[in-house]
């Protein structure tokens, strides 16, 4: 069977710019450092990078959950994890290929979901969170974050002729959303320079 249209769009999309992309985004480190914090692992846990792209937050997550937890980025797009591959990020984490509305782990292992740059690239995002519940341990946290503002995001994919829901993430739409997945908004930080929206697994 072959790929959605959003999903060959976004594969697309991202394949064409996944050579050198965090040399284009220097400053971003900093923000995925702060973005895996909110999450409150702890040594041993099991943390998952949803939609890891290049693997900018896999190396914060291991320090967090230690040699005795589980680091798993799953990402869409081939050229993505060569570049995640490229930079040394398997040396932390297990990087595979696969779509974030089927993650390949057992019911309620994960304590933390990081999905960074990813809603507004979804068509059916109350599937993808209720998906990310059903991976999620009751209690886990989930940050919905972007390095970049939220209007400053919308404004970068209209440029760049990106196929995207920018909708999925504005502030009254985001709430509602995350209680559909199962998932209950802690916080919302909606900066001129960022973007997390903080959830807690119900139940």
């Amino acid at each position: 069977m072959g790929l959605s249209r959003d999903l060959a769009e976004t594969r697309e999309f991202f394949t064409s710019r996944a050579a050198g992309w965090e040399d284009r985004h220097p400053d971003d480190d900093v923000l995925f450092n702060w973005a895996v914090d909110q999450l409150r692992l702890s040594s041993g846990d099991v943390a998952i990078d949803a939609g890891c792209g290049s693997g900018r937050a896999l190396a914060s997550m291991r320090a967090a959950v230690g040699s005795q937890g589980a680091v798993l980025g799953v990402d869409a797009t081939p050229a993505m994890l060569h570049e995640a591959a490229r930079l040394g990020r398997q040396a932390v984490s297990a990087c595979v290929l696969g779509d974030v509305g089927r993650l390949p782990v057992r019911d309620g292992c994960a304590a933390g979901i990081l999905a960074a740059g990813l809603l507004p690239h979804l068509p059916n995002p109350t599937g993808t969170l209720q998906e990310f519940a059903r991976a999620a341990q009751p209690g886990a946290r989930l940050g919905v974050f972007h390095p970049i503002g939220r209007l400053a995001l919308a404004a970068r994919h209209r440029d760049r002729g990106a196929h995207a829901h920018d909708m999925n993430i504005d502030p009254h739409r985001i709430g509602p959303l995350l209680s559909e997945g199962g998932w209950s908004l802690e916080f919302l930080d909606d900066a001129d320079d960022h973007y997390l929206a903080l959830a807690v697994r119900n139940g």
